[in-house]
């Protein structure tokens, strides 16, 4: 592949370039007006240049559009990602009470609450706030007839989106800056009221109706519990009444893709609508209005599906398809991958940084380039091989382009990823057929009811299949550690490698082994790093407690039980960080009464360990003054004890306090004051962070 030969690729490099520089540096909106007046001058020299016959006038003309597209690049994504808001605006949403706010996403109902995602409603010369707000309403018969378009009042505080508070853990500020919002806030029964309802995008609106409709359909013709789940997540996009376990398990076997709409459901939905439109080929001006069906059904499907990034990467390689088969021109898979990325990231940079953007044009690209050397190494004799062995190298092959990836995100590796596969891609397809087919003949409800129930022995079959494989020994492993720059490299040799196959180059050869070198140093590097860990690490989590000890590759974990048994909470926030560290850790209540081990020695409330004591004071413990009170380094608090400080100190004498996110604000501040009167060094580890403490020499 001659980088020549795909003019959007030039463009595409450095407009790439310009989006992580301006994503990865946080550039800020400062620059908007240099970026705004170097962009058309670039461009102007560029124009000029490129009519001159001069061989470097047209080096340098070329160079200048590069740089054009790179500024672009940076200018784009600090428009996307960097807040908006003058001095005015944020003194409103920082000080405000009463805020005017339309519902722009159809309302998500949860446990106890209603999610909603809104956008400000304010009058000039505030307007516009283009940073959005996450809502959850407390969940009532009222709430629940919220929808998109409606207007409300609320009366509620704004809280920034926090940034992460320990090491490793998920950045959900990032992740939803990405998506314009940068304020949450809980709002009870009587601080809202609905003022309006507007009709929003007639075409969205029309998408959430149909997918209630085609819910409805399903639901009718008697699928429940899974079966529902399972079918309503491959059809429509919608996973939100799947078990967690069920989800689970899918990933435990490498199907996740299989539960969300991607590149494979559009491409059904295409090649059904392309088949029974077959007859209109026949007529040069019917041609155009096939075509015109086409892409109006894939993209009503693709918004009636949620639009995610492999969606909106499958509905725009189709339109490029589609619109160069109507000219009649050769449409290459190459050209088409390039130029619906570029398309994509125009309109919204931040795309590039979702998980499912770059999984999903990471596996077209393994498909389409190591896929065919891959079958190409056997030619199975009869047909029923040949299709099992294409379908073995489509799975090796997406795997190979998506696995590092996926191991640094999720850090687990299906072992039976082939298994897997082979047993339920044609399964899934016939799925999506038979789904297809229901909500196509509903109206005639004998058959349907006979579909319905085949869909749902379909699905259970699935299932099936799913827990089996998962059930086999070894089935996942879990806990990899990898690191970003360990990711870049495994793909640097998977492309070397890829250029060696193709060209069989000395050059490629050598390059792959200097790249694998370089990997088993860093792995080496960082397990050195972790064998010489020796420290505490005190968590900030909210409404639980969490201390790790860590000695080498080992580890031991104080939890109360609300953390012990709330595996979301722990894997939220610990779980990534504990990878990371390569460190195998062991879980204990902390109010385990006596624990031993070779770095840690746990006597009631009292905590030894690295040279550092601790007196872990729980709220509601009853305590006794003694006449020679021990001595620790750190008081932790928890459960918001009310026992005076001053009282305490006749039970034990300490240096430090530290006060945990279980403790109420109330209680909290309290602390913070009295530590503060008796100038005693205090770390409230909500407002501060998680706390690291280095071993005593």
């Amino acid at each position: 592949m001659k980088l020549a030969a795909y003019p959007v690729l030039r463009l595409l490099i450095p407009y790439l370039s310009g989006i992580i520089l301006a994503y990865f540096c946080n550039i800020s909106h400062d620059y908007d007006l240099f970026l705004f007046l170097v962009i058309p001058v670039l461009l102007l020299i560029a124009i000029l240049l490129r009519i001159r016959v001069s061989l470097l006038a047209q080096q340098i003309s070329t160079y200048c559009l590069y740089a054009v597209m790179f500024i672009l690049g940076i200018f784009i994504t600090i428009d996307h990602f960097q807040p908006h808001q003058n001095s005015a605006q944020r003194e409103y949403l920082k000080n405000g009470q009463f805020f005017r706010v339309c519902v722009i996403e159809q309302p998500v109902k949860k446990e106890k609450s209603v999610k909603i995602i809104a956008r400000f409603m304010t009058e000039k010369p505030l307007l516009p706030i283009r940073e959005h707000a996450i809502l959850y309403v407390s969940r009532d018969q009222k709430s629940e007839s919220i929808a998109n378009g409606d207007e409300l009042m609320i009366h509620s505080v704004l809280q920034p989106i926090p940034a992460p508070k320990n090491p490793d853990e998920f950045d959900q500020q990032k992740f939803m800056c990405r998506k314009g919002i940068y304020y949450s806030s809980f709002v009870r029964q009587n601080e809202w009221v609905l003022l309006a309802h507007h009709h929003t995008h007639p075409i969205r609106e029309g998408a959430t109706r149909m997918q209630r409709k085609f819910s409805n359909i399903f639901q009718k013709n008697g699928l429940a519990g899974d079966e529902y789940s399972i079918i309503t997540a491959i059809l429509l996009g919608d996973d939100d009444t799947m078990a967690p376990s069920l989800k689970a398990s899918y990933s435990a076997v490498g199907l996740s893709h299989i539960l969300c709409v991607s590149g494979m459901h559009v491409g059904v939905i295409f090649m059904i609508l392309n088949f029974l439109l077959k007859p209109m080929e026949r007529a040069r001006s019917l041609q155009f209005v096939k075509a015109i069906i086409l892409l109006a059904a894939i993209w009503f499907y693709a918004q009636l599906t949620g639009l995610s990034p492999s969606v909106k990467r499958a509905a725009t390689m189709f339109t490029f398809v589609t619109v160069g088969e109507l000219l009649r021109r050769p449409v290459n898979i190459f050209h088409s991958l390039f130029a619906s990325s570029f398309l994509l990231l125009i309109i919204n940079p931040l795309l590039l940084f979702e998980i499912g953007f770059e999984m999903s044009y990471l596996a077209v690209f393994g498909i389409v380039l190591i896929q065919p050397r891959i079958t190409q190494l056997y030619a199975p004799k009869t047909r029923v091989g040949r299709y099992f062995w294409e379908l073995a190298a489509v799975s090796v092959a997406a795997q190979m382009s998506t696995a590092p990836l996926s191991v640094y995100y999720f850090g687990q590796f299906p072992n039976y990823f082939l298994l897997s596969n082979l047993s339920v891609i044609t399964l899934s397809f016939v799925i999506i057929i038979t789904g297809v087919a229901l909500l196509s003949i509903s109206w005639i409800s004998v058959i349907s009811k006979f579909v319905g129930a085949l869909l749902t022995h379909e699905i259970r079959l699935l299932n099936g299949i799913v827990k089996w494989v998962e059930s086999l020994p070894g089935a996942v492993s879990t806990q990899i550690p990898i690191h970003g720059e360990q990711v870049l490299l495994l793909y640097a040799m998977l492309v070397i490698l890829l250029f060696w196959w193709i060209q069989k180059k000395k050059i490629f050869r050598y390059l792959f082994l200097t790249i694998l070198l370089l990997f088993m140093i860093s792995i080496d590097y960082y397990r050195y790093q972790s064998f010489n860990n020796q420290s505490i690490d005190i968590y900030s989590l909210d409404k639980m407690s969490a201390i790790s000890f860590h000695s080498g590759v080992q580890s031991i974990v104080l939890l109360d039980s609300l953390a012990r048994h709330s595996s979301y909470g722990y894997d939220y926030h610990l779980r990534k960080h504990e990878r990371m560290s390569h460190s195998h850790s062991v879980s204990v209540p902390i109010d385990t009464v006596a624990y031993h081990s070779p770095f840690l020695r746990k006597e009631g409330a009292f905590v030894f360990s690295q040279g550092h004591s601790f007196f872990i004071l729980t709220g509601g413990e009853w305590l006794y003054p003694t006449a020679n009170p021990p001595e620790v380094e750190y008081l932790y608090l928890r459960k918001s004890p009310r026992i005076p400080l001053s009282k305490l100190q006749q039970v034990v004498h300490f240096q430090k306090v530290v006060i945990d996110g279980s403790n109420s604000k109330y209680w909290a501040s309290r602390w913070q004051d009295s530590c503060r009167n008796h100038q005693i060094p205090c770390y409230h580890l909500q407002e501060e962070g998680y706390l690291r403490i280095s071993p005593k020499k």
